[in-house]
């Protein structure tokens, strides 16, 4: 995804950061991987970095919509068990509503911006890398983190084979998946029929798949839209337009410190994050992302608990 607007802060840093290089010597695919990128970021001195972040995050909301988890007042930086944590009690998903047309209006952040509240959005996009979807899969699992998915439908085969495990936590509340259109291709460069058809493929693999639609949330790939593409999608029942106020920057392949650079720098209170699943970096820091999330006492939430969507409504 390329990155538009505050969120693409750091461009071009991943192949200066080689002293992470050890960290990853048991990861050999991980290894060869960053070496590659470092040596095309110093022949080609350019890359397109996507807003992209990762987080990690914790349990269910209660009837209120507030989190009931409260990070303990010493977290230890190596945690790794949150199979204690309370889960929400999982339930039979509701009927798909219908569409309800409506004007799309752009959404960046929490209700009351960055900094109003400790909630923070934890927002995963694409999934063309098995190794980190099925890691964001487990994370999930492991932990409880809320996080709100927004899958391309041409990366079908990668999802559909957690399914099984990814539709209990959609039923609990506890993973929602946004659209982010099927091929995941330019919007502006587009027709308004070739919009139309990308967006309601991408949601009907999502019922297909995960039992529930996307709406009214879509995300438009490389964050590229406009007032025509924004009414197409509200004309389906796409009235919240996904972008961000943080980014791990993971569009495309980053060192373990660069990533977590980002992390520090945006995964802050009242925050939508971007990440992506689709270079296995992240995975080998989610311990410490969810360790930061303790430190600073955020609560994890999905963007309808963060602003009051339904499932149930669409």
């Amino acid at each position: 995804m390329v990155i538009v607007g505050r969120g693409a802060r750091i461009v071009s840093r991943v192949a200066g950061d080689l002293s992470d290089i050890p960290r990853l010597a048991a990861d050999r695919r991980t290894l060869l991987a960053v070496l590659a990128a470092g040596t095309l970021g110093v022949l080609t001195g350019c890359g397109t970095d996507r807003r992209s972040v990762a987080v990690p995050a914790l349990t269910s909301t209660d009837a209120g919509g507030r989190s009931p988890f409260r990070p303990p007042p010493e977290p230890s930086p190596t945690a790794t068990d949150s199979s204690q944590l309370p889960r929400p009690p999982a339930g039979p998903l509701p009927p798909v509503p219908p569409p309800h047309p409506g004007r799309a209006t752009i959404v960046h952040a929490s209700p009351g911006g960055p900094g109003s509240s400790p909630q923070v959005a934890l927002t995963i996009d694409d999934g063309y890398d098995p190794e980190t979807v099925a890691g964001y899969v487990a994370f999930a699992e492991r932990t409880g983190i809320p996080i709100t998915f927004s899958p391309n439908g041409i990366y079908q085969r990668i999802w559909n084979a957690h399914a099984t495990a990814l539709r209990p936590l959609v039923e609990a509340g506890q993973v929602q998946i946004g659209n982010h259109t099927f091929t995941h291709k330019n919007l502006l460069t587009r027709g308004d029929d070739q919009i139309r058809a990308d967006i309601e493929r991408n949601d009907e693999w999502i019922q297909q798949a995960f039992g529930i639609t996307s709406r009214p949330w879509f995300r438009p790939p490389f964050g590229k839209h406009n007032a025509r593409t924004d009414a197409v999608a509200g004309q389906l029942g796409y009235t919240r337009i996904l972008m961000w106020e943080g980014s791990f920057g993971d569009s495309r392949l980053l060192t373990p410190r660069v990533l977590m650079e980002q992390a520090r720098q945006w995964l802050t209170a009242g925050r939508i994050v971007l990440g992506h699943a689709n270079h296995p970096t992240v995975t080998h820091l989610f311990d410490q992302l969810l360790a930061l999330i303790h430190q600073r006492r955020l609560t994890p939430v999905t963007l309808d608990t963060m602003f009051g969507t339904s499932r149930a409504t669409g």
